[in-house]
């Protein structure tokens, strides 16, 4: 606490160099990461429901839920790994579970994962209007000009890297984007 008190003096008489302190007052705050404890996890939970009306037996509800599961990084997690790489492996990892559970449904889920990279380039807006679609941006963006990104999706999703892909037929029968745009303006 003294330390911070003599810098905070030292910085507001003296500007940014204190005579008496080893270090500099500029890397006093360094990079700092959000660990969890062992084993933490965060479910993402979409829920939809659909009344049928029928006259009798009334009150008959359809209801579909769709939960992802995401590992939260524990305290030698974030440690261990490089930054930029894992954010890669990340998002090849929440690519693979949306896949997993529209495949689930007995859809295609790799093209449906593929149309939504190719509908984040268009459909979303600019960074810094909305918080939902920075988000959207931030999963479905896939920075094809980086070389480690390239290196983590060369055997799953190796057909982005093809230019022209987004301008070929997609075998998907929904748009996952649309779907949470639209859910996301009822809320409002």
């Amino acid at each position: 606490m003294k330390l911070i008190i003599l810098l905070f003096v030292c910085a507001s008489v003296l500007g940014s160099e204190c005579p008496n302190v080893r270090t500099r007052i500029g890397s006093i705050r360094k990079r700092r990461h959000l660990t969890f404890p062992d084993g933490s996890t965060l479910v993402l939970t979409v829920s939809t429901a659909k009344t049928f009306l029928t006259h009798i037996p009334s009150g008959w509800n359809l209801v579909m839920e769709l939960d992802l599961i995401f590992n939260l990084p524990g305290p030698n997690f974030t440690v261990a790994h490089a930054r930029r790489k894992l954010h890669h492996r990340q998002k090849r990892q929440i690519w693979e579970q949306l896949q997993k559970s529209i495949d689930y449904y007995n859809l295609n889920g790799r093209a449906c994962v593929l149309r939504s990279i190719c509908e984040a380039k268009s459909y979303l807006a600019p960074p810094g209007r909305s918080l939902v679609h920075d988000i959207l941006r931030s999963i479905f963006t896939a920075p094809t000009h980086e070389g480690d990104f390239r290196e983590e999706i060369k055997d799953v999703y190796e057909d982005i890297l093809d230019p022209s892909y987004c301008k070929q037929m997609n075998d998907c029968p929904f748009s996952l984007l649309s779907f949470i745009l639209f859910i996301n303006k009822q809320r409002n």
